[in-house]
Formats: structure tokens, C-alpha cells, sequence
């Protein structure tokens, strides 16, 4: 997701849908992929504990984990979980009662990193905040992945703390958007 090469990708309409149970396999395949990468480029542990199946399929039956395509019906190449709640072990009383949706396992496929997927889908995603009432688009992240740190730094995310004893309590924030993202399209109905 840091490298910042340019691609004719950058420019190509980003397909963004609910995900469904068939791709479990494939968000199982971006996380290990993803914690590969991050154990090598960047020494964080982050997602070194294997995915959980019974928990990827009940997010997706909440219909909170969405997954973007190049193509309408196209192979995911990222995937996000959208929440209407943040961990009360991470966000203090005040944050929590804030208006807010929360991200998580925002994963893009590497062989697709630097080609904007992740900036137009966090876009998308603030933007899917915003019409859902929310202020505010929350993330927690790995405390010791400061590349991970940089990345929501230089798209416009807000550090907000870290909180102590959690090894994902890095929080950042940023506005919710009122304007679609240009290139994202939405197929299907969505529910986050």
C-alpha cells in the first residue's frame, strides 16, 4: 500500500460490493498474504494469528465486510469491514457516543498496492460513513507498524492516541465525506 508508482489502474472505476460467503477463501488469502508482507517489510507481528472463519462470515452476513473489484465482477483485490460501533476498550466514553462508523481488516492485495485501490476505497468509505450519519471514520491499527502509521497520516487520517496495553491501539480518525468518490461504483445492495 506505500508504493506510489503510477498505473493505469489508478484511474479505472473501482467495483465495490457486499462481500458474501464464497469469499471467505479470498479474504483469508489477502489477510495471509498481507501479514506475509508485513512480518517482512516492516517486522510487525500484525495479523500473524490465522483468520477466523467463523467471524469473517458473520461479519459478512451483518452485511459489514464489503470487498472491491477492478471489474464489476471482477476478483476482489481489497476488502474493508465497516462497523456502526468502536471497541470500548479503545475509544473512551466521549468518542463512543460521537457519531462514528469504524473501520477494520482494511486489506488491498499486493500485487495491486500503489495503484490508489486503498486511498479511492477509504475514500468510499468515508463517504459510506458520512450518508450513514457519522461524523467521523475511525480506524485502529497496529501500534508498531509505523509505515502503517504513515500511510493514514499522508491520506488525511488524525492520529488520536495510542492506547496503552493493545497491541492494534494506534487510533486515528478523519471526516466523513459528503461527495462520492469519483470511479467508485457500487454494485448491489449494500448494507454498511
Amino acid at each position: 500500500m506505500l508504493n506510489a508508482a503510477p498505473d493505469a489502474a489508478r484511474g479505472a472505476a473501482l467495483y465495490v460490493r457486499a462481500a458474501r460467503p464464497g469469499d471467505l477463501p479470498r479474504l483469508a488469502a489477502l489477510r495471509a498474504e498481507a501479514a506475509a508482507w508485513i512480518a517482512l517489510e516492516h517486522g510487525s507481528a500484525q495479523w500473524s494469528s490465522p483468520y477466523d472463519p467463523e467471524r469473517g462470515l458473520a461479519l459478512i452476513a451483518r452485511g459489514a465486510t464489503v470487498v472491491a473489484a477492478l471489474e464489476p465482477r471482477g476478483e476482489a483485490v481489497a476488502t474493508v469491514t465497516i462497523r456502526p460501533t468502536g471497541s470500548p476498550r479503545l475509544w473512551s466514553v466521549e468518542e463512543l457516543a460521537c457519531p462514528a462508523r469504524y473501520l477494520s481488516s482494511f486489506t488491498v492485495d499486493r500485487r495491486h498496492a500503489g495503484r490508489g485501490v486503498g486511498a479511492r476505497l477509504g475514500d468510499w468509505a468515508a463517504w459510506r460513513a458520512g450518508r450513514s450519519g457519522a461524523r467521523v471514520l475511525r480506524v485502529n491499527v497496529w501500534s508498531d507498524n509505523a509505515a502503517l502509521h504513515a500511510y493514514y497520516r499522508a491520506r488525511g487520517w488524525r492520529w488520536v492516541r495510542t492506547a496503552p496495553g493493545s497491541r492494534s491501539g494506534a487510533l486515528f480518525e478523519r471526516a466523513t465525506a459528503a461527495v462520492a468518490p469519483a470511479g467508485v461504483r457500487e454494485a448491489g445492495g449494500l448494507r454498511v
